[in-house]
């Protein structure tokens, strides 16, 4: 919405000056009545009371249906409304009288990209380029690059600019275009370089103030976000995006504490239920803290196992990505390894993960993990005492606006002396903002089969996904889904599906609740290998 509110005010703008009195003037010889109410509604419009204009203006339509001005005007006001298909009528009206006027034709191809035509708003660009190729007409190149980055065609989004910016390496609509398909790509580096050059040239510039507050809170550079906001306010305090922004950065800001519960059970019959209760707050420029505890049982038919545990996360920014790192202390009450047999004793595991995620270049990530913690997923594998040491690298390609395409290699070390390699490839393709479909195929072997989990020799899997999310002020939702076939060893292949479903709920800007749960039938989706895995689980967060 705020990149679409501000073409449309500048839009607006142009509109009320000289290009909105070309058109109006292209007719004089419309009838008597039509042009005395256009000349009311122009003097109304003058003052700012649009609706009044409007009455004049539909009163000199019953005189003359095809009076341009008349039509003009009535389209901006329901544009500005978001009734855009109404609007293009007018201005199809308006057209019929003259039909080459590029003042109009620029002005339907602007309303067609507000209503997300995209095809139909580059089709009317281009021949308005065409037949104007002069650089009087790259306003209405930067409009149409605008368009292609609307549509998530980034790659060319940024051409078009470009283009522009070679006729005039001074157009600054073009230069802040840059940024913003840069932020929307993901290049968040490469948008914040593109605004600060721009803000050498004029540090007032309230448009690109915000735009560059909004990378640095995407960053979770709150302080640099929040400094730059100020000063934004001081050129624009009425801003729709900037008390927006305003408002984004203080939730983010936030100290937040939430509770949990969560349960699962395989067909295996092993369930486990397990409660979480943490606090986060951001501690400066990218620097996040947090802290939980957790207490699980882990049942199955004959043994209940528990666990007990404390952690502590630190975030912190470094060169082009972050790094995390999580410490813990796991307390492990295991089941007797045989009902009835000898009490398995207790023990305690320090446990930790290090994360580092960095961005190599501008479409591409590389990840890194290594990680170790006690192997304690089910009653049946706590009384083992197996300790895991994990090392994993991921890699994630930005292909196009619409396509991303993530592979990674795993591997695990158990302190019985097995050892897991893995690995993964996932596609993915957005249709639209929301949806999207892709594929999935993943495998892993060990070295030995074990009796106690599930180690086979190898495994391999692939599946088709699509998914869909919905965001709103006070409703969140998501449906995940994937379809295939499994593989273990050299036992024939199994279908194999999973469904995962999430929906929140936020009351005020303090209290938010959230409800996942989801059901897979992959065999790896339990420690045994069992063919059916059920989550279900509840989240209250409070913001402070």
């Amino acid at each position: 919405m705020s990149a679409v509110a501000r073409v449309r005010c500048g839009f607006r703008q142009l509109v009320a000056g000289g290009a909105g009195v070309l058109v109006g003037l292209v007719f004089l010889g419309a009838p008597r009545p039509a042009c005395a109410q256009v000349t009311v509604g122009d003097s109304l419009w003058q003052l700012g009371r649009t609706d009044e204009a409007a009455a004049a203006y539909r009163k000199a339509l019953e005189e003359d249906r095809n009076s341009v001005r008349a039509n003009f005007r009535l389209a901006q006001t329901l544009a500005w409304r978001s009734n855009i298909d109404s609007a293009l009528v007018l201005l199809r009206a308006a057209r019929a009288r003259v039909p080459d006027d590029p003042d109009l034709l620029f002005t339907e191809a602007t309303y067609l990209s507000w209503g997300r035509r995209w095809s139909d708003a580059l089709v009317r660009y281009d021949s308005l380029i065409t037949a104007h190729p002069t650089n009087d007409f790259n306003y209405v190149r930067v409009a149409r690059a605008r368009t292609l980055s609307w549509a998530g065609r980034f790659s060319e989004a940024e051409r078009s600019y470009r283009e522009v910016l070679a006729r005039d390496p001074s157009e600054r609509d073009s230069r802040f275009g840059v940024g913003q398909v840069r932020a929307w790509s993901g290049d968040l580096d490469g948008a914040a370089t593109q605004y600060e050059r721009l803000l050498e040239d004029d540090p007032r510039d309230s448009r690109v103030l915000i735009a560059l507050a909004q990378v640095r809170l995407w960053q979770a550079r709150f302080l640099s976000a929040s400094t730059l906001v100020d000063r934004a306010a001081l050129q624009d305090s009425a801003s729709s995006d900037l008390r927006a922004l305003q408002l984004a950065i203080v939730a983010q800001t936030r100290t937040r504490a939430d509770v949990s519960q969560f349960w699962s059970e395989d067909s295996e019959r092993n369930r486990n239920q397990w409660q979480v209760a943490g606090a986060r707050m951001n501690a400066g420029d990218g620097i996040r803290l947090g802290a939980s505890v957790g207490f699980l049982a882990a049942t199955d038919p004959s043994r209940t196992s528990r666990r007990a545990m404390g952690e502590i996360t630190v975030g912190v920014p470094v060169w082009r990505g972050a790094l995390t790192a999580v410490a813990a202390v796991r307390r492990l009450d295991p089941a007797p390894l045989v009902p009835g047999g000898p009490a398995t004793p207790s023990r305690s595991v320090l446990s930790g993960r290090v994360t580092v995620d960095q961005r190599i270049a501008r479409s591409l990530t590389l990840g890194g993990t290594i990680a170790r913690w006690p192997f304690d997923e089910i009653a049946g594998i706590m009384p083992l005492a197996l300790d895991i040491d994990q090392w994993d690298g991921s890699a994630e390609w930005r292909a196009s606006g619409a396509i991303t395409l993530n592979g990674a290699l795993g591997g695990r070390h158990y302190s019985d002396g097995n050892r897991r390699r893995s690995w993964s490839a996932r596609s993915s393709y957005r249709l639209r903002p929301g949806v999207m479909v892709g594929a999935l195929v993943t495998g892993f072997a060990f070295d030995q089969r074990k009796p106690r989990y599930f180690s086979p020799p190898r495994f391999v899997a692939g599946e088709l996904t699509a998914g869909w999310a919905l965001e709103s002020a006070t409703w969140s939702g998501a449906l995940n889904g994937g379809y295939g076939a499994q593989r273990v060893d050299t036992l024939a292949a199994q279908a194999q599906w999973h469904l995962d479903s999430r929906v929140g709920r936020q009351w005020g800007s303090r209290w938010t609740a959230e409800l996942v749960g989801g059901r897979s039938t992959s065999a790896a989706a339990s420690a045994v290998g069992a063919y059916a895995y059920t989550t279900l689980g509840l989240t209250v967060r409070r913001a402070f």
